[in-house]
């Protein structure tokens, strides 16, 4: 899933901006979704500027806009709560350097890829699973709307040829799945991990962790990389413990338009 949908652009001595519509989270909701992928303040009255992009929220009908930018960016973060963003979450940008000396070793889980008569069960994970996502966090949202969102993203990486869906079995039943993207340049890109809950607090992501970087490892690959939510303790520390770097934290915030009458 690229972001990179008919992207839209400002580029003025006051402002730049790249945005765009997010089909995938559009169908999940139900309404038009938009992303502001960059944002930038120069010199001068970026008002006139930020116009356009106004124009376009509302000729797109956007009931939802997400921006994700680094944590230092407080002036460009400013300047969208004034335009009635609000902060949601921060997100940190784990990465492991050093697959090629991570020791192979057999694990005694069972993971592989998923089939596509595995769908409802890993849909049902998906719709369970996750307690610290944006979606759910934030309180504009109608309870299990978030949630949803997780589900379309499931179905979406099935039909999707860069993404693998692999699934954890675990005393013959469906305990978790990764959906991951093997690059060609030697990363490995967690796009979404998870563990059911009733297997949640059994010392299970480590070992399915570790699982998962010895079977990059053995794929040729060379790091990994993904994304998470500050608000998730347990899940920073597993990785910490893993030996992953943490990347420059970003904050992501939020401009809703009467959701709750969804």
């Amino acid at each position: 899933m690229s972001f990179a949908i008919e992207p839209q652009f400002i580029n003025t001595p006051e402002l730049a901006m790249e945005y765009f519509l997010v089909p995938w989270d559009s169908e999940a909701f139900g309404f038009p979704v938009a992303h502001v992928q960059h944002i930038a303040l120069r010199d001068g009255n970026a008002e006139p500027a930020f116009q356009q992009f106004e124009q376009w929220c509302r000729e797109n009908n956007c009931r939802l806009v997400s921006c994700r930018m680094p944590h230092d960016r407080l002036r460009e973060s400013g300047f969208l709560e004034r335009h009635f963003f609000r902060f949601i979450e921060m997100v940190y940008k784990p990465r492991f350097e050093s697959l090629a000396e991570l020791a192979d070793r057999e694990s005694a889980l069972d993971i592989r890829e998923a089939a596509a008569a595995d769908l409802p069960e890993v849909e049902q994970i998906a719709r369970s699973a996750f307690a610290t996502g944006r979606f759910v966090l934030d309180p504009q949202f109608p309870a299990g709307l978030g949630n949803e969102r997780y589900v379309t993203w499931v179905r979406n990486s099935f039909a999707d040829a860069q993404h693998q869906v692999i699934k954890a079995i675990v005393d013959g039943r469906l305990a978790g799945f990764f959906i991951v993207e093997e690059r060609q340049d030697g990363t490995a890109y967690w796009h979404l991990t998870a563990i059911a809950p009733d297997f949640q607090g059994r010392g299970l992501g480590q070992a399915l962790w570790q699982a998962m970087m010895i079977r990059h490892r053995r794929a040729g690959m060379h790091r990994i990389e993904t994304t998470i939510s500050a608000h998730n303790t347990a899940v920073i520390n597993l990785y910490a413990k893993l030996g992953f770097t943490f990347g420059g934290a970003e904050m992501t915030l939020h401009r809703t338009e009467a959701l709750v009458d969804v």
